[in-house]
């Protein structure tokens, strides 16, 4: 039978849980249920919270599987995603995993999938600095809208692997002074409005000067591009230099898994068999090879 000293013990402990749960109703927390946290739990709740597709993984030198981000899967086969506007987090996200893939394997190139349409100019040239001193070869490819720094990073790919689809557009801006998330103007003496203005122009001479290692343009013609937003095509952006080819979609006899392109492709062997296994797309995660570089 249960002593006097414990029934009480657990009279209090009830006691003090009631008095929280209290003081937490009347802050406008409501305590989830158990049907609430057991639905959290599953997989499909999960990636609908977190607005990420989730994906079976097989842990290595385990029997089970379990599930993960489809991006944090991608990037096991060393497939990068931007589709955010860059920012120091995103940033600080992508230079992490670029410092751990190099320590993998320094050899086997990496890709950067870029939808970006906008990023801060500091954010932009860390990220630029970092994937120049990678050892491996890293391949670009404008998803939809690279724009700002997210043109600028597109273009900074390895030179061979830049790559775009064809309905793709670039957009190349001028560096511009943040202002806060509420636009107001931050109160400042001239003197500190004056070392702003010097630090954009100094930010827009870098933009200027990488623009024209990057696609071989002068600095002059690149100025004057600056001086708005200036938008380019497909077409464009390789006449002028962002890209070096553009997939097309594969068109008779063409179409077969295991594309030049490598539009998506992993490099797993042992993934390659899954999906060989799974019956479909050869090797391409069910894409099935429909796009080639377009080289003329």
């Amino acid at each position: 039978r249960p002593s006097f000293r414990m029934v009480r013990l657990s009279f209090e402990r009830a006691r003090l849980a009631l008095a929280l749960t209290l003081l937490g109703v009347a802050q406008g927390y409501a305590p989830p249920s158990r049907a609430a946290w057991r639905a959290d739990a599953s997989p499909a709740r999960a990636s609908v919270h977190a607005s990420t597709p989730m994906v079976p993984f097989k842990v290595p030198n385990s029997q089970y599987s379990q599930w993960v981000g489809v991006y944090d899967r991608m990037a096991r086969e060393r497939i990068l995603f931007l589709g955010s506007p860059l920012d120091d987090t995103v940033t600080n996200g992508l230079i992490a995993t670029l410092l751990f893939l190099e320590n993998e394997d320094r050899k086997a190139p990496v890709n950067l999938y870029v939808n970006c349409p906008g990023a801060l100019t500091k954010s932009g040239f860390a990220l630029y600095d970092t994937m120049r001193t990678m050892a491996f070869p890293i391949g670009t490819l404008n998803l939809g809208m690279c724009a700002h720094m997210g043109a600028f990073i597109c273009a900074a790919g390895t030179p061979g692997r830049r790559t775009t689809l064809p309905h793709s557009r670039y957009v190349l801006c001028s560096p511009s002074i943040v202002m806060p998330e509420k636009g107001e103007m931050p109160t400042m003496q001239a003197e500190d409005i004056k070392f702003e203005v010097a630090e954009v122009l100094k930010d827009r001479d870098r933009l200027v000067q990488g623009y024209s290692v990057l696609t071989g343009q002068s600095q002059a013609v690149v100025q004057q591009r600056l001086k708005r937003d200036s938008y380019f095509d497909a077409e464009e952006a390789k006449e002028w230099g962002l890209v070096d080819h553009i997939l097309q979609p594969k068109t008779g006899n063409k179409a077969k898994s295991g594309d030049a392109g490598g539009f998506g492709a992993f490099n797993s062997a042992a993934l390659r068999v899954e999906v060989t296994t799974g019956g479909g797309g050869g090797g391409r995660g069910g894409s099935g090879g429909e796009y080639e570089p377009q080289t003329a």
